[in-house]
C-alpha cells in the first residue's frame, strides 16, 4: 500500500524522527520515499545523514511532494503552518496530525478539497519502538486510510482505532502517561540518594524495578491492583509505604492531575476553533 507512495514529515522534531526512523528500520517504505522539514540545516544534515531521505527547509514543498502528510508540530504552531501551506495541498493525499488536542474538523477546513485527515496521538516509547498510537479518522477518513495510519505508526509500536470524541482524554492518559511514570521514577530516585544509596545503584535498581514492574503488567492477567496487594504485606514495609500514600489522598491528587492534562487538551483544540487570535494566547 505505501510502495509508491511519499511520506512526508513536517516538523522532524524528537517525535518525526523516531517515525523516521522506525519506518526506515521496518523497511516499511525506502528512506528515498521519506520528505522531512525542520528549520535549522544542521538539523537537516543530520536527518540526511543518519536516515538518507530527502530534507527541505520549506514546509510547502514537503506538502506539494508528498502522497501522505504527517503533522509534527506543537499545537501552538499548527494553524499557522496549515494557513502558510494550504494551496499546497491537493487531491489524492491524505494529512496526519499527531498535534494534541487539534480536531481532524479544525485541519479538515485548513485544508479543504476533502482530503481525508487522521488524527493519532502517539507516545514518547516511540523512541524505542514501543508507543500506544491511538487514532481516528476525520469526516473523509475511510477503512483505506485507517490502514495507512496503522502501518505507519505500527513501525513505532501497537496502534488502536478509537472515537475522536476519546482522543482529549486519551492525550491525558497515554500521551502524557509516560511523564507520570518518570516523574514517579524520579521521586524513587532522589529517596534512594537522601537515604545514603550511591547514585550509581540507585538508578540500577529503580531502571531494572520500572522495567520488571512493567513487564508484570504485560505478561500476567493480575490488575495492577491486585500486583500491588500481592505485595503489600500487613504491617510490612509496602504497607507502611502505601498507608501514607493513602492517608495524603495520593491517588486523588493523581487522577486530578490527569484530569488536568485532558482540559489541557481540550483547551488547546477549543482556541484555534475559536480563530488564530485565540490560539495565540494558548
Amino acid at each position: 500500500m505505501l510502495t509508491s507512495k511519499v511520506i512526508g514529515i513536517l516538523g522532524a522534531g524528537n517525535m518525526g524522527e523516531a517515525l523516521v526512523a522506525g519506518l526506515v528500520k521496518a523497511s516499511i517504505v525506502e528512506p528515498k520515499q521519506i520528505i522531512v522539514s525542520r528549520r535549522t540545516e544542521a538539523a537537516l544534515a543530520y536527518l540526511a545523514d543518519t536516515y538518507r531521505v530527502q530534507v527541505t527547509k520549506s514546509n510547502t514543498e514537503l506538502v506539494s511532494k508528498s502522497d501522505l502528510v504527517v503533522l509534527s508540530v506543537k499545537p501552538q504552531i499548527l494553524g499557522g503552518i496549515l494557513d502558510q501551506c494550504s494551496l499546497y495541498f491537493h487531491e489524492g493525499q491524505v494529512v496526519i496530525s499527531i498535534a494534541a488536542g487539534i480536531t481532524t474538523k479544525f485541519i479538515e477546513e485548513k485544508v479543504g478539497k476533502e482530503i481525508p485527515v487522521v488524527r493519532v496521538m502517539p507516545n514518547t516509547p516511540a523512541l524505542v519502538g514501543e508507543a500506544i498510537s491511538p487514532y481516528c479518522l476525520g469526516r473523509y477518513g475511510t477503512a483505506e486510510q485507517a490502514l495507512l495510519a496503522s502501518q505507519i505508526f505500527s513501525a513505532v509500536g501497537r496502534t488502536v482505532l478509537v472515537r475522536e470524541e476519546y482522543l482529549d482524554a486519551i492525550t491525558a492518559l497515554s500521551g502524557t502517561g509516560p511523564a507520570y511514570l518518570f516523574y514517579l521514577l524520579e521521586g524513587l530516585i532522589e529517596a534512594g540518594v537522601e537515604m545514603g544509596l550511591p547514585e550509581h545503584l540507585v538508578k540500577a535498581l529503580v531502571r531494572q524495578t520500572a522495567f520488571g514492574a512493567a513487564k508484570l503488567v504485560m505478561e500476567t492477567t493480575r490488575s495492577p491492583r491486585q500486583l500491588r496487594a500481592q505485595v503489600t504485606s500487613p504491617q510490612g514495609t509496602t504497607h507502611a509505604a502505601m498507608t501514607y500514600l493513602e492517608a495524603h489522598s495520593f491517588l486523588d491528587i493523581f487522577k486530578k492531575a490527569v484530569f488536568k492534562a485532558r482540559d489541557r487538551a481540550v483547551e488547546l483544540g477549543q482556541a484555534h476553533e475559536n480563530g488564530s487570535e485565540g490560539a495565540k494566547k494558548w
